[in-house]
Formats: C-alpha cells, structure tokens, sequence
C-alpha cells in the first residue's frame, strides 16, 4: 500500500480502502423478495407527495397483464429502479427514489387480498403488506393513519373514506382514487378469483425491480441528487429532431431542418412530438415502448437514401399541415365541414391526443367520404365514454389501434364494431356519472361543459371567474338553516352534495354569492345568471334529495342523447 505524507516530518495517513461492491449494492430482485421482509421501507418526513394518479396505475396494471397474457412467465418482467438506504444486519430502509412504484404496489397487493375469496389466499397477500414488524411501508407520520384505515389493514380497501374528497389532500385523495380503481379494474365482470390468484401470483414471482441499496442515507440521496442534475435535460421534441435529422443525408439536411422547423411553428412543441407518436401508431399499428424516433427511423427505413427527405416532406409536413388545421378547427366552410370542427374541438376538451391517429388517418385518406361526419360524430362519443368509464390509457391506445384497421378494411361508418359503445363500457360510464363522488372526477367540469353545450350553450372550459362549479346543496353540513330540513344528518349531505344532479355552472362573483345560502335565497341568483345550467334551475321550488337523484338522470340523458345513445 502506498503510504501518504502530507509534508516533512508530518504523520504517515492510511488512506481509506473500499470497493464498489462494498459501498453500493445493485440488483435485480422480485417483489416476493423485496415485500418479503428484508426492506421494511420507510418514507422521510420530506418526501416527495404521491402524485400518480389513474392512468398511471391504470398503465402499469394493463402492461402487467399485458405482458402476463403474453407469456411473460419466461421471462421476468423490469418495473422499474429503487434507490435505498439500509444499514448492514437492519430491515430498516430508507425509500429515496421509487415511493410511487412502492405505494402503488402496496396498494394493487391490498386490493387483491381484499378481493381474494380464499383465506389462505387472504393470508398470503397480506404479508406483502405486513409482517411481525408492521407494515412493510411506514408512510410520512401524517399520512400513516390514512394508510392503514383505507388500504394496509385487512378488509381496508372496502371501507370508503368518512372525510369529503374535496377536503383531502393530494396524496390522500391520489391514494383513494387509485385505490377505487384497482377494485373496479379487479372486480369487473372479466376477472374471476382464478384470474386474480394468478395475477398475485405473476406479480410476486415474475415481477422484478431493480434496487440500489447503500448504507448511508445521505450518500444515497447525494447519489439520487447527482443523477438528476447530470442528466442531459432534453426536450423530447428537440432529441427527437436531433436523432432524425442526423440520419438524413448530408446534401437533403438544410432542406429538412427548414421543413421540420415549419412543422414545428405551426403545431409548438408539445403537438409536435405528439405527432410523432401519431405517426408512429399509424405506420407500426402496434404499441411500443422504444423511443419515439427510433421506432419512426426504423419503421419509415430512414438509412436508405432519400427516405429522409421523403419521410419529412411526404409524410411529416401533410400531417402537421392536418393536424393544425383540426386543432384551428379550419377545415372547410361547408356545414358538414363545420360539423366536424365541431366535433373535434369536443374531442379537445375531453382529451387532447389518444383520438388523433384515427382523425389523421381518416383525414388522409377518406376525408371525402360520405360518412365523414358520421366517423367523427362517433369518434368523439367513444372518446368521451373511454375517458369517463375510466378506461386506462393502454387499453384507450389499443382501442384506437383497432380502430385504424377498420378505417383501412371497412367501407361503411355503420359496420365500425370499434365505434360502438359496448354493454360493459356503457354500464362503466353511468357508473360514473352516478357516482356518489362524481364532483371528484378529474373530468366533471368538462362532463357539465358538454351538456351545457348540448343545451346550445357552450359556457368555455372552468375559468375562476367566467365558469366555475357550483354545489347547489353545499358540500358542508350547515347548522341553524334550511338546508337541515331535508338533510338532517352530515352523512345525508355526503349522499348527495358531490353528485352530478347537485352541480351546476356560475361564474366566480356568483359563486361567491350564492357560497352556502338556503335555497330560498341561492334560488334568484340562479335564475340571474347567464350561464344556461344554472338558470335552468330556477323553475325548481324546492331542492331535495329527489331533486339532486331526478336531476342526476336527466342530464346523464341529455349526455346521451347528444351522441344518440339510450339511456
């Protein structure tokens, strides 16, 4: 060993000797061993808030069976990294990097013993939450409580929350929602106990992550820090443009910058790399997990010479060109014409990307097709069923693939099965729009948008002073007033303040008056405003129960109608 003098006469020092191995450990474990008691994970008081929310476990429950269904089993399937700190000889660990991957597992595992029917089964999945030590996840203190009563405690996942939705906070109400969702995702009419069992089972033994563990916690969270800040912060639309242009051939390139430059002015970035993506399931009809421009230099055979420029100036311009001209709602002056535009500017307000492929690819090949309103009539009921049924993004994605092979194979609008609002995705949707909870649904302002404008008044998307949501029968439980002569009891208002019946459009000042005034009293402000949702209302003597259930129906009718569905 090389001795170290740091000057004359000065003590020898013995620098320090480690190795790699011994200072971080990496490796690939399944979560029956990470759940197994080995880690029991505690979150740091500071640790980031659990923000995913449906379609994130929705899209990580839909790849899990996805890749189960296709013979996953051979092979173990990557759900992502963890960065730990856990001493030697100690369960005690520290989760720095992966508390969402880790909640939401914890979650999906107390849904499925919750749902399981065997109490075996019951017992087996519950270690995968808890064990002689507690709970195998130990939450930030505030929220520890919350976890146990609704998720980590047996028969948890059943026992629907006491506090309003609208009171919680982000995580909380984040936890709540996808917990929800796992159960009706579990429990709807194509799972069985068989198909939950063998789920459980894939998840513990083929599901994998990958676990970087180190003793201290400050080296592990000087590590994660290092990582994030030396991590080249692309754009997406700009690594994008980067890898594709580089492939072009050197005589073709300023010709191509030019003409992605003016894609890219007229579409901004964010629908410019969207549209990428577009073109990507257009051209593959399959979902991928690689790299958008890699997938198109591969798909669109960009090495061979003069595919480039034919790629950007064949394909890439007329789509942007299109899908500018759907996102200004310019395309033609004809009322057909302007029917479309209307219809897709609705599909905007539901959902601004999943629908694109099939308008684009509609639009590229059979724009004057006699069924053109009628396509896009129907595109835009699908979109809007799909968002409110609570369908995942995958599944949304795979639906629209489908969708493009009919464009191609059938001639008639009418004989498009994938257009078709099937019983279980119907059934889903009035589910929701019944829901007890509805006000909480991320798409609740645009459901009363939609009606409003099948009324023949499009009021704008929710603005804090031109359009906001207004609970008729207000969200808490006054006391001393007339709203306690048909709601007595809190939980009679938590029946029906924050159904679709109860909720109505005013603008900010208004809302602001009308606050939790008796209905007496709510009742002229109502019928003053110029809002249509709400002065609708003012032919109503008295606001009841029956009245929020009766209202409820009849503006879920009114949906329906719209896109020429029964009730």
């Amino acid at each position: 060993m090389r001795r170290v003098v740091s000057g004359a006469g000065a003590p020898e020092a013995t620098p320090r000797e480690w190795s790699v191995p011994e200072y971080i450990s990496v490796k690939v474990i399944s979560l029956k061993e990470l759940f197994s008691g080995t880690y029991n994970f505690r979150l740091p008081f500071f640790q980031r808030a659990y923000a995913w929310q449906t379609a994130e476990v929705g899209r990580l429950l839909a790849n899990i069976t996805e890749e189960m269904s296709a013979g996953g089993k051979q092979r173990p399937y990557l759900l992502g990294k963890l960065m730990l700190a856990q001493k030697p000889v100690s369960a005690d660990t520290a989760l720095v990097d992966g508390h969402q991957r880790i909640m939401s597992l914890t979650i999906l595992f107390a849904v499925l013993r919750d749902l399981a029917q065997d109490e075996g089964e019951k017992a087996r999945l519950n270690t995968f939450i808890a064990g002689q030590a507690g709970y195998r996840l130990s939450p930030q203190e505030s929220l520890a409580d919350f976890c146990h009563r609704y998720v980590q405690a047996p028969g948890a996942t059943m026992v629907e929350p006491e506090e309003d939705l609208q009171d919680l906070g982000e995580t909380e109400r984040n936890i709540i929602e996808n917990r929800n969702y796992l159960r009706a995702e579990l429990n709807g009419p194509e799972s069985t106990p068989a198909s939950r069992r063998a789920l459980a089972d894939f998840l513990a033994e083929n599901c994998c992550v990958i676990v970087s563990s180190v003793d201290d916690e400050g080296d592990a969270w000087r590590i994660l820090r290092i990582e994030e800040e030396t991590r080249v912060a692309f754009n997406p639309t700009d690594r994008a443009k980067a890898t594709l242009l580089s492939i072009v051939a050197n005589d073709d390139r300023a010709i191509c910058q030019r003409v992605w430059e003016k894609c890219e002015m007229q579409l901004g970035f964010t629908d410019m790399h969207a549209l990428l993506g577009h073109m990507r399931t257009m051209k593959l009809r399959k979902r991928s997990e690689k790299p958008v421009e890699i997938d198109l230099a591969e798909g669109f055979k960009l090495n061979v010479a003069g595919s480039g420029r034919a790629f950007l100036e064949r394909e890439l311009e007329p789509a942007a060109q299109c899908l500018a001209s759907i996102r200004r709602g310019e395309l033609g002056d004809s009322m057909k014409h302007k029917a479309i535009a209307l219809s897709l500017d609705r599909l905007g307000w539901i959902h601004t990307q999943s629908w694109v492929p099939a308008a684009l690819l509609w639009l590229s090949r059979r724009r004057e097709d006699a069924g053109t309103q009628l396509f896009f009539s129907r595109l835009e009921r699908l979109t809007w069923i799909m968002r409110i049924a609570g369908l995942d993004p995958t599944k949304q994605q795979v639906r629209i693939l489908q969708l493009l092979g009919e464009i191609d194979r059938t001639p008639k609008v009418d004989d498009m099965r994938e257009l078709e609002i099937g019983r279980t995705l119907r059934e889903a949707a009035l589910s929701n729009l019944r829901s007890k909870t509805f006000d909480s649904k991320h798409y609740a302002g645009k459901v009363l948008r939609r009606i409003s404008d099948a009324l023949g008044q499009d009021p704008g998307p929710v603005h804090p002073e031109k359009v906001t949501i207004e609970h008729i029968l207000p969200r808490a439980w006054p006391l001393n007033d007339g709203w306690r002569k048909h709601f007595p009891t809190k939980k009679s208002v938590q029946t029906y303040a924050h159904k679709l019946g109860n909720l109505t459009f005013l603008t900010g000042p208004e809302n602001h008056s009308a606050d939790t005034l008796d209905w007496v009293d709510k009742r002229p402000i109502l019928a003053r405003s110029r809002l249509l949702l709400a002065n609708r209302l003012a032919a109503t003597v008295d606001w009841t129960g029956d009245s929020i259930m009766n209202r409820t129906e009849e503006l879920i009718r009114i949906l329906f109608e719209a896109w020429d569905m029964k009730l």
